[in-house]
């Protein structure tokens, strides 16, 4: 059904969600709609009387935030500017703490210091404790974990001691720099909003007579601080939550997926609404999740579905990761020669190191790829420069690879000297050649020339492309191309057997069943 006159449709459950008033909770399935509920349910509360300026709506990121605005004024007409607290909870906590920060004995403007920052301040107090920089990491995530936990006291007395190591001593050396530099840092800022509003009550009510209704998005991944940031914000009980327990993945950067169990003993009068059809997968996809999750004890009941028919789903064992990814780039060629374009299929895999040997076997296959969400294995900067000295040896006239390798590691040339390096160039002269002309005429800066030794030695040599050594590396690269060509070629004619065979073997079936059939009459 449509919703308002903007033409969102919504289901029944959906629309049930959004016109009711007071606390609730939506759990919505993957695929179920979350974001469009919650975006027709600001519209809802503005086209009933609600002030867009009064509403907090909190997204996860500030992407999200970005989004949700964008939505809000195409729905509503209304302009962006009126919608000035869709927001992240951290962005809204700063917010409140550049109105009040002088209260907690801090000047304006505030400063928030960046991780390079952080790192120098955590780095001179392990130098003051004669502590081994190694601990600098493990030690930054305790501070934040301590910070978001809300009782920083109460966590470090819960944790393992580590050795020569007091934690609380640091977190507090910490805490006075950064307040003697006037600034806080990412986890400060729920911090000191928390305590702003848990202990000056005055400020605390002048932001719940603001706030006529909360709204959560993501309510599953909230940690205890923003929980508490929450309940000390609501005045008058108008929270709407939407979230899904089954999707609960932060549990290691501290969110508490009870908060968004126990809603209902949180809140007093809290009603469930449950979003159930997946409009995203097919059946078969949802029916598997509902399965997995079951061996879930602590989860909200929900029994999700879909209207969509899909493709069997099939578990397959492997010895190694090139094993795996072998057989994915064979079953990719054989669906690509039954018609599926490349295009249309996509690679999943938990973690970014898993991508080499799908990339190596893509590009044995010769298939060809596009890295989503990270970069790829030979994107990766450590792996351009090794290509690139090697490219740069090979092929000279590849300026590119040159230019980007003729200061790495440093040795003095910056922009400057690479555009008095170009000045030399005539004609059709290469980068590299332009390199040595600049270095014979001594046009160069000195501290050029005092790297010149390893420039010499280790990319300029004259008679690089003939040594032995490059002739090999070219030799192996062509017998590889070779192989993988009549590889793929191998690979294609037995795919087109299996094919030959599949259709004969399909005709002879229904020639039997016909004949059954005609028997049976």
């Amino acid at each position: 059904m449509a919703y308002r006159d903007t033409g969102i449709e919504l289901s029944p459950e959906q629309k049930e969600a959004v016109e009711y008033i007071g606390p609730a909770l939506v759990v919505a399935g993957a695929g179920s709609g979350k974001t469009r509920t919650l975006t027709a349910k600001i519209a809802y509360l503005i086209d009933h009387g609600y002030s867009p300026e009064s509403l907090l709506a909190i997204t996860f990121t500030n992407k999200a935030a970005g989004e949700m605005k964008s939505r809000l004024v195409d729905l509503t007409g209304l302009s962006i500017d009126q919608f000035p607290w869709v927001r992240t909870y951290h962005s809204a906590c700063f917010m409140i703490l550049k109105q009040h920060c002088h209260v907690l004995g801090y000047q304006t403007p505030l400063q928030i210091y960046s991780e390079y920052q952080q790192q120098k301040i955590v780095k001179e107090i392990l130098v003051k404790f004669n502590i081994d920089k190694k601990y600098l990491y493990p030690i930054r995530s305790h501070l934040s974990s301590a910070k978001n936990s809300g009782d920083h006291a109460s966590y470090f007395s819960a944790q393992r001691r580590m050795a020569y190591v007091n934690l609380p001593e640091i977190y507090n050396l910490y805490e006075k720099e950064l307040f003697s530099k006037n600034a806080v840092d990412f986890d400060n800022i729920l911090l000191m909003a928390r305590n702003l509003l848990r202990d000056h009550p005055e400020i605390q009510k002048q932001y719940q007579s603001l706030f006529s209704y909360i709204l959560v998005d993501e309510y599953q991944d909230s940690n205890n601080l923003q929980e508490e940031l929450t309940r000390l914000l609501i005045g008058n009980g108008n929270i709407f939550c939407v979230g899904d327990d089954w999707q609960a993945i932060y549990g290691f950067r501290g969110s508490n997926v009870d908060h968004f169990i126990q809603f209902e003993k949180n809140y007093d009068g809290a009603k469930i609404f449950r979003l159930e059809q997946n409009y995203r997968s097919s059946e078969e996809i949802v029916h598997t999740a509902n399965e997995l999750i079951r061996f879930n004890k602590n989860r909200v009941d929900k029994e999700c579905y879909s209207e969509k028919n899909g493709g069997l789903i099939e578990v397959h064992d492997f010895y190694s990761d090139d094993e795996e990814a072998g057989w994915v780039a064979r079953k990719i060629e054989w669906l690509n020669n039954d018609g599926i374009r490349y295009e249309d299929m996509a690679v999943l895999y938990r973690t970014k190191f898993c991508s080499l040997s799908f990339e190596k076997a893509f590009r044995s296959f010769g298939i060809p790829y596009k890295m989503l969400g990270s970069k790829g294995f030979f994107e990766r900067k450590e792996i351009l420069d090794i290509t690139c000295y090697l490219t740069a040896a090979v092929f000279e006239k590849d300026d590119v690879s040159c230019e980007r390798i003729l200061n790495i590691p440093k040795r003095g040339i910056g922009p400057g000297t690479i555009k008095k390096i170009n000045q030399m160039r005539s004609g059709e002269m290469g980068l590299l050649d332009a390199v040595r002309k600049a270095l014979e005429d001594k046009v160069l800066p000195d501290k050029v020339y005092r790297a010149r030794l390893f420039v010499k030695n280790h990319l300029l040599i004259e008679d690089i492309p003939d040594k032995p050594e490059i002739n090999n590396i070219q030799s192996e690269l062509d017998q590889f191309k070779e192989s993988r060509k009549k590889h793929i070629n191998k690979i294609k004619s037995i795919q087109t057997e299996q094919a030959e065979k599949k259709k004969k073997l399909q005709e002879e079936l229904d020639q039997k069943l016909k004949s059954i059939m005609k028997n049976n009459k």
